[in-house]
């Protein structure tokens, strides 16, 4: 599994997070479906599943999942979980999100 840690983000933007699965998928593979999900790493957050802006969306081998708002001081942490056709594989992809107001 792969994680990154992308630029702090100012609560009022709304982005779109890419999870970049390419080097990930041999000949023949592609992502059938995937889930993102939003937990606090750090700071306090009753509810960091409102961070995601909708359901992610499979373009080619990359997986697209708007994202917005978010507590300022609060890093969060989004999971990727793709499976993969024909085999049935699940890949995991993470990315940490620091939220704080510019």
């Amino acid at each position: 599994m792969t994680r990154r840690t992308w630029p702090a983000k100012d609560p009022r933007e709304k982005l779109v997070a890419t999870f970049a699965y390419g080097d990930d998928l041999d000949v023949g593979e592609t992502i059938a479906s995937a889930v993102v999900t939003c937990t606090v790493l750090s700071g306090t957050d009753a509810n960091p599943a409102a961070v995601l802006d909708g359901a992610c969306v499979v373009s080619g081998s990359d997986i697209l999942q708007p994202f917005k708002g978010g507590l300022d001081g609060v890093t969060y942490r989004l999971d990727c979980l793709a499976t993969i056709t024909p085999t049935g594989r699940v890949l995991a992809c993470a990315a940490t999100l620091p939220v704080r107001t510019a």
